[in-house]
């Protein structure tokens, strides 16, 4: 009675088996599918076998010691390549069926069938036989073990997947083993003991094929793209990447690397990064810029080392990546010399025009001369962005309400500063003088009233500088927006590209209300006092 219900159970979950595969073979273009099928053809098709002949006694079963075993044993161990080939390509390890993948599945039926040939040969040892047994058995669980590992290691590592989905998956296989491998063991308990350890494994074959398919959606969401995705960024960037140990010895490079260090790979040998880049990962860490000859030209990179920790954050190694700068190495020297040029040589011009000028009795002469003083003024304010945007300053504790005054104090016009007598903020003092200045600056050349408040807000303070002129043009706020000057939308000077700047170089942000003249609210935060601040526009 007990043999025939967990017979009667196991061909209901040979069934539910193939319905499995049934369902995830409509999904044959999804990663791991063909090998999927193949797995759940091959166990469904073995345990309805080795149930169906229980239940019509071509199989003799009194109890589940002996035989049962046995055959239960080919049924898990048969489809064992399949299973880890399945896990290969569904984790994104793409393989093909090659003459490699043949001798995998293979082996196990070969062996087999050699003992089924040689049992009845008295020539041949019974435990030569039995040896062969062991070392397919070990075979089949080292795969099994191995497409477990991988499925459950994969599906935790990406946050579109749930580890659930690799564990359900993974249950399959750890439940034949685990009840149908020992099941004669089992059986010596009682038959219905040997009974309950049949029917736990079919079910949990069934039961977590069937959780990974129809309740975490196992083949709507595959770890394949995350892995593919990895290895892709790690082999198809043009960047050069390598991957280090402790010792700085080269584990991995991509193709990048190999171009351009003629071949020198770490299949070659023990490499080290010194070695591929000429200089030590300490030096790489401290180095702005690093020149390589690539294919006999010469390219410089960005270099960027990280430091691999393991989950005791214990160090593994590191991760270099050479990003080539040429181009903009390049661009940044023609502009460094085309500033340094035009600023030095314009103002010299502007002297020589000045000194002209001063010789001119005429109200035209003074016209030009307030145009050469506008020159040279905003000749003044560019190298005051270069020195803003190109240079690195620590956070100092900065006096907003002292800083204003004193600002406001440069000029002629009565400017009252509204707000606390002292507030201390820890920032870039030199982007917050840039700011003020030139806010303050546009206001008392274009307006009559002008009125400068200060107020503290939880993450730093507010400036508001409000005037009566007659706003700033749309044209050059149109600019702003837009972040660059066109033929159709330029300024007519840098103050407010100063002021803009400026404040993003605080991390800060700045506005401006043109409904009744202009109001210009600058907003600063307070920063750590050990960090250092750059920023580029």
């Amino acid at each position: 009675m007990i043999v025939g219900i967990a017979a009667a159970i196991g061909l209901g979950c040979a069934v539910g088996i193939f319905a499995i595969g049934a369902a995830v073979a409509r999904r044959y273009d999804d990663p791991g599918v063909a090998w999927f099928t193949g797995y759940t053809t091959l166990v469904g098709l073995g345990l309805g076998l080795v149930s169906f002949g229980i239940l019509t006694g071509s199989v003799p079963v009194t109890d589940f010691k002996g035989v049962v075993g046995r055959w239960l044993a080919v049924v898990w161990i048969l489809p064992a390549a399949l299973w880890v080939l399945f896990a290969l390509q569904y984790t994104g390890r793409f393989v093909s069926l090659s003459v490699k993948t043949s001798s995998l599945i293979a082996f196990p039926f070969l062996v087999f069938a050699v003992q089924s040939v040689l049992s009845g040969v008295p020539a041949v040892p019974e435990q030569l036989l039995g040896f062969a047994g062991i070392v397919v058995r070990f075979y089949a669980l080292t795969l099994a073990v191995a497409g477990i590992v991988l499925l459950v290691r994969a599906t935790r590592r990406y946050d579109h997947l749930t580890g659930w989905q690799g564990v359900a998956l993974a249950g399959a296989p750890a439940a034949m083993w685990l009840f149908w491998t020992n099941i004669p063991y089992i059986a010596q308990l009682g038959r219905a003991a040997g009974g309950t350890a049949y029917v736990l494994g079919a079910l949990g074959v069934v039961g977590g094929l069937g959780l990974a398919v129809f309740r975490f959606d196992a083949f709507a969401t595959t770890p394949a793209v995350g892995v593919v995705g990895e290895r892709d960024v790690f082999d198809e960037t043009d960047d050069l990447v390598l991957v280090a140990d402790d010792e700085h010895r080269v584990v991995r490079a991509n193709e990048s690397v190999r171009i351009a260090s003629d071949g020198l790979t770490p299949s070659t040998g023990t490499v080290t990064v010194q070695d591929i880049v000429g200089k030590s990962v300490d030096a790489l860490r401290a180095t702005e810029t690093l020149e390589l000859d690539v294919e006999g030209a010469s390219a410089k990179y960005d270099p960027q080392v990280s430091t691999v920790f393991d989950h005791r954050d214990q160090r593994l190694g590191t991760v270099v990546s050479l990003r080539e700068v040429t181009e903009r190495e390049l661009r940044k020297e023609r502009l460094a010399v085309l500033n340094r040029v035009l600023r030095h040589n314009l103002r010299n011009q502007l002297d020589v025009v000045n000194a002209h000028l001063e010789a001119i009795e005429d109200d035209r002469a003074d016209a030009a001369t307030e145009t050469t003083d506008r020159i040279a003024r905003m000749s003044d304010r560019a190298q005051t962005l270069d020195r803003l945007l190109s240079e690195t300053r620590e956070h100092v504790t900065v006096d907003v309400a002292e800083l204003l005054r004193e600002t406001v104090a440069a000029y002629d016009s009565p400017v009252a500063v509204e707000g606390p007598d002292s507030l201390l903020l820890t920032t870039d003092r030199a982007a917050l003088e840039a700011a003020v200045a030139s806010a303050v600056d546009n206001a008392v050349t274009h307006a009559t009233n002008v009125a400068v408040s200060l107020q503290q807000t939880p993450g730093g303070c507010e400036i508001r500088i409000a005037d009566d002129g007659p706003g700033i043009p749309e044209s050059e706020l149109s600019a702003l927006e837009a972040g660059t000057e066109t033929a159709l939308k330029h300024g007519t000077g840098l103050g407010l590209w100063q002021l803009t700047w400026a404040a993003r170089t605080l991390g800060g942000s700045v506005s401006f209300d043109t409904s009744e003249g202009t109001t210009v609210t600058i907003t600063v935060l307070d920063a750590p006092t050990n960090g250092e601040l750059k920023r580029t526009p």
